[in-house]
């Protein structure tokens, strides 16, 4: 069977569409917290708790759109157009996320966040469950998945670059924290029109509009009986659920960074916000960015799954070890972390990969291609565990002593801060590869998986011809 190539451009190009998506994620996952609560002047607890409301239904929806996007018959494809028009929605979203109107009281600042976040999560649902399962589908070979989602990330990076530059540079230009983060995501909506479009066109004649079987379910109540059989088989993949458990665990994780990162460097640190973004959130974007080719690198050579496990583990020793000791009113210091957590942070590419190397081993028994649907799981255990995350961190800054809207907070804030963003942040870390280990896809499993599903397409390709021709 001849295995299919992918230019460079086509693989840039299909994976454009993570600038917009990820900076969207970005200024959700940095600024909400603070823009909702230092700002707009919602409780904390209130806050985690309409994260948890509007994330939990965008989890469900996740697999739920993977199948639906496994089972789209459009003529352009049954993933394109939903990247298209998910990119319009997305950035409609994240700016009246960013904008909310003058609102009294906390019940209407929390309904309003509800909603505003209920609307982005499924628009980025939308999107992104379809645009990582176009990424799965279109690579051929291990090796190409890996450059594949290389180039995700790599792109994701220059997503996380916009959402973390955009409201500086707002801020430099005279605008306040409301119209900065407005003006913020308006940019980032003009940006995912662009780069839906793009990922939407390098694709063309890459995605196959899907082909109804006379077996295939019609009814809704068929398809929601099918949805429900096809859940519980991915569940049961030997090697998919140890591969999930080990990323929910690292997601949970990345959640508690990504949300204390800020309010660690200013509490504990004693450091200004705009001068952490440029001096050491950009130099640990520019580190992670650089690290992509090193991952696919080792991939190639030692295959997925060691450098995927140590670069989990070493990241939660660095996590661990250094964040505590870290002197206040250093910029430079912070740099040692920014570095070495760069480095080790791109290996998340390879769990991607994996993803669309399991669904291989699903094709095998089954003989459909049900990327979308694994992917929604994988997109859906990431947003319960971000929910919780956020609904709990909410609670527990009230809890250590957060002080809604106050100038000065607790001295005692800034320690308690750092035992969560280093030993308990690194502990999940280490936690995860300790789990991963237990995922036994090694490359030359997958290798096995390959050559035994190309011998089933040939002999399925020579059956066909044969019935064709008598």
């Amino acid at each position: 069977m001849k295995e299919q190539t992918l230019t460079n451009r086509s693989m840039a190009g299909y994976a454009s569409a993570e600038v917009g998506i990820t900076a969207v994620e970005t200024m959700a996952q940095i600024y909400l917290l603070d823009f909702y609560v230092s700002t707009v002047g919602l409780k904390p607890s209130l806050f985690g708790l309409a994260m948890l409301i509007a994330i939990l239904w965008d989890a469900i929806s996740d697999p739920i759109m993977g199948y639906i996007s496994d089972h789209t018959s459009f003529a352009k494809g049954r993933r394109r157009p939903y990247i298209l028009v998910g990119g319009f929605l997305l950035g409609l979203g994240a700016f009246f996320l960013f904008t909310p109107p003058d609102l009294e009281t906390q019940t209407s600042k929390f309904l309003y966040l509800v909603l505003a976040y209920f609307l982005t999560n499924t628009f980025m649902t939308m999107i992104a469950v379809p645009h990582i399962s176009l990424g799965g589908e279109i690579g051929f070979t291990s090796g190409e998945r890996n450059r594949i989602f290389g180039w995700r990330l790599f792109f994701a990076n220059l997503g996380l670059l916009s959402g973390l530059l955009l409201p500086a540079i707002w801020v430099s230009l005279g605008k306040d924290g409301f119209t900065s983060r407005s003006y913020s995501s308006a940019s980032v909506w003009v940006l995912l029109c662009f780069v839906s479009y793009f990922s939407y066109f390098f694709t063309k004649g890459k995605d196959s509009p899907y082909r109804r079987t006379e077996t295939e379910p019609v009814s809704i109540g068929e398809n929601i009986l099918s949805f429900f059989r096809s859940s519980v088989f991915i569940l049961r993949n030997r090697y998919f659920l140890p591969l999930l458990l080990a990323f929910i665990v690292a997601t949970a994780a990345r959640t508690l960074n990504a949300s204390l990162g800020l309010l660690y460097y200013k509490e504990r640190l004693l450091l200004e916000d705009s001068q952490v973004v440029i001096r050491i959130l950009l130099p640990f974007v520019f580190f992670l960015t650089i690290s992509i080719p090193f991952w696919v690198y080792l991939a190639k050579k030692f295959g997925k799954k060691q450098p995927a496990f140590w670069g989990s583990f070493l990241l939660g020793v660095m996590t661990i070890v250094l964040y505590p000791i870290l002197p206040q009113g250093s910029y430079e210091a912070p740099l040692i972390a920014a570095f070495l957590g760069g480095i080790f942070a791109g290996s998340i590419l390879l769990f991607d990969s994996l993803v669309a190397d399991v669904v291989d081993y699903d094709e095998l028994l089954t003989g459909e291609k049900r990327e979308g649907a694994y992917f929604g799981f994988w997109k859906m255990a990431t947003k319960i565990i971000r929910a919780i995350g956020f609904a709990f961190l909410g609670f527990l800054l009230e809890a250590i002593g957060y002080q809604t809207g106050a100038q000065t907070q607790n001295p005692e804030l800034g320690w308690r801060l750092t035992i969560l963003f280093g030993p308990v942040v690194g502990g999940l870390f280490v936690l995860a590869a300790l789990i991963f280990t237990r995922m036994e896809l090694t490359g030359e499993v997958h290798s096995k998986i390959r050559e035994l599903l190309s011998r089933k397409k040939n002999i399925q390709k020579r059956r066909s011809s044969g019935v064709s021709a008598g």
